[in-house]
């Protein structure tokens, strides 16, 4: 038991591939009846890299009161590799018995959702998340059916590739709303830093919420246009091509840092962990920055940011969407349709960022000591369901008025 917390210590298992790469499990908590986290394929993998993104995982679920532990997993190897799929099918197959009891798995770094389900099926197994089958007190053919919810398109992409970025999208355009940002009479401008799944689902909600995407910046580069970039023609193109390959006439190159001093009203953090230097804070100009990367800063940057007046949304709170959205399509007594999941992201996106900046102006902190106050009040019982929408009956609409300190 960690003194500290009065919570027992992360798991973390190890396996060992023929190929000579390792593979790593991680839970943190072990009362509820589902743990749920990404699976990750990433060059240099650790197992304290796969802990503290479970932890991370935790808190995302907390923070929605959802009565699920936070679980991640994920291999060493090279994304970009031919022999991906069959290294993700062999750490599929050891997983296998963590499938069957508790373990719900969805993408992340460097996988799809689509190809761990047909990696996971071609091994036998229903599906990456038939756990939720028995937590949640539904079929397994119930669970694969609203799993497909997923598959269904609204707008240029899935509900699956747009879920997560949905989430951060609106939890950036909340955070405008509380700093009156929106009510200025002009669009919003924003920066992207990260072009994978996370980064263009919110690029597209920002698209749609009117909002001017001037940078975005990928492993390679970054694209900036002062009129708004073309983003239907980057969302066309091959995922695997640099962003600068499709770039327009007005359309400008640069490094990939070079987003991070973009002056907009929005910075997102949409590409891995430690995504801003310490000695890079002073460069930042936008006065919001909202992560969407698990563990996307570090604390000591956080703080920095706010010190200078910036406001953070944290990453537990950004990146919350594919909880939320699991939340959205589990916990309706019929399977409601994509339309209706999305919003549903939108609402407990917006709705947690205002109770966070409620709670962090009254008590004079930052939004991430304010988070992480509402994460640990979460009390639930261990054979309650998994899914329910707790969030968006139990969190009422914060009061305004404030005072705000470093809000």
């Amino acid at each position: 038991m960690d003194t500290s917390t009065g919570r027992p210590p992360p798991t973390l298992l190890e396996y060992r591939d023929p190929e000579g790469f390792r593979g790593f499990l991680a839970y943190s908590g072990t009362s509820r009846p589902l743990a749920a986290g990404g699976l990750r394929v990433q060059r240099g993998l650790t197992g304290e890299t796969i802990v503290a993104l479970a932890e991370a995982m935790r808190l995302k679920e907390n923070v929605l009161q959802l009565n699920v532990d936070g679980a991640k997993c994920g291999i060493d190897y090279d994304p970009t590799a031919d022999g991906k799929h069959a290294a993700m099918r062999r750490f599929l197959r050891w997983l296998r018995p963590e499938l069957e009891d508790r373990l719900s798995v969805g993408p992340d770094m460097g996988t799809t959702f689509a190809e761990i389900e047909a990696l996971a099926r071609a091994e036998g197994i229903p599906s990456a998340k038939a756990a939720i089958a028995r937590a949640q007190g539904l079929s397994e053919l119930q669970v694969v059916r609203r799993l497909k919810t997923l598959d269904s398109k609204v707008g240029s992409l899935t509900v699956g590739a747009r879920r997560a970025g949905q989430a951060l999208a609106h939890a950036a355009l909340a955070a405008a709303r509380h700093r009156g940002l929106s009510a200025n009479g002009r669009p919003l401008s924003c920066a992207l830093q990260g072009f994978g799944t996370l980064g263009r689902g919110a690029a597209a909600t920002m698209r749609e919420a009117g909002v001017e995407l001037t940078t975005i910046a990928d492993e390679h580069g970054s694209l900036r246009c002062s009129a708004g970039i073309d983003l239907q023609r980057l969302l066309a193109a091959d995922r695997r091509a640099p962003l600068a390959s499709p770039q327009q006439a007005t359309t400008t190159s640069g490094s990939r840092e070079a987003v991070l001093a973009e002056p907009v009203d929005l910075l997102l953090l949409a590409a891995c962990e430690d995504a801003l230097a310490l000695e890079d804070v002073e460069r930042v100009r936008a006065p919001i920055v909202a992560v969407g990367a698990n563990n996307g800063l570090r604390d000591e940057v956080e703080t920095a940011l706010g010190e200078r007046g910036i406001l953070v949304v944290p990453d537990f709170i950004g990146g919350a969407g594919g909880s939320a959205a699991m939340d959205a399509l589990f916990s309706p007594a019929v399977c409601p349709d994509p339309v209706t999941v999305l919003a549903h992201v939108a609402l407990i996106a917006r709705t947690l960022v205002e109770r966070t900046m409620a709670t962090a102006c009254k008590a004079g902190v930052y939004p991430r000591e304010a988070a992480l106050g509402i994460a640990e009040q979460a009390a639930l019982s261990g054979d309650a369901r998994p899914y329910g929408l707790r969030v968006l009956r139990d969190i009422a609409r914060p009061a305004r008025g404030y005072p705000c300190v470093g809000v």
